[in-house]
């Protein structure tokens, strides 16, 4: 995809180091950061070739890492938030909250990106019967910090329970900081080939 930064959601690794990134991440991949899983659930992972940005983490919660990257040609700096949202209360609410407790400038050039394991309407699932309640309470937190979603290009769901009827949702979102979409305003979110996971890669450009 010759992306410069990788985020893995759902690692299910408790510890990640260099050795273990060689065996899948190309060698200009040379910084990390991560949130180790809880037993086999969660965890998740950032990765950038750091000759194209510099990073310094700014956050790390069981639910997410903050880190602001700057740029080596021009000396930008913007933050990157990724995220992996649980299925089951009482994490769930927990997340959101989290969420919600973001301070965002309004200088900031700030993306969200992540399996946040909520959709945002009733139309992001293929089937009816979808919670209702749970659309308002993301899109209360959506609101809340004023972010502007990311649509993604040629795909309606980004996840599926991968059966031959199968159950379809959109549960990954990409969200930016309302001055990004003036500092970076060709910003668009491309689908890649899915190979095995039930997620649908997704690529930032």
């Amino acid at each position: 995809s010759a992306c410069s930064i990788i985020c893995l959601q759902e690692t299910k690794m408790q510890a990640i180091d260099m050795s273990l990134l060689r065996k899948f991440t190309p060698r200009c991949f040379d910084k990390f950061d991560f949130i180790p899983s809880v037993g086999a659930s969660g965890g998740f992972i950032v990765v950038w070739n750091s000759s194209i940005f510099s990073g310094v983490t700014l956050d790390k919660q069981t639910f997410g890492i903050t880190i602001a990257f700057t740029s080596q040609h021009n000396l930008k700096t913007w933050k990157l938030t990724t995220v992996y949202g649980p299925c089951v209360e009482p994490g769930r609410s927990l997340f959101v909250d989290r969420l919600k407790g973001h301070q965002i400038d309004d200088d900031a050039n700030w993306l969200f990106v992540g399996d946040f394991n909520f959709y945002r309407s009733l139309n992001d699932i293929n089937r009816p019967g979808g919670n209702l309640q749970d659309t308002l309470l993301f899109n209360d937190a959506i609101g809340h910090l004023g972010l502007v979603e990311l649509s993604l290009k040629g795909r309606s769901y980004t996840w599926s329970n991968m059966q031959n009827d199968p159950l379809l949702k959109q549960l990954d979102w990409f969200f930016t900081s309302l001055n990004w979409t003036s500092s970076y305003p060709n910003t668009l979110v491309l689908p890649l080939a899915k190979v095995t996971s039930d997620h649908i890669p997704c690529k930032v450009v």
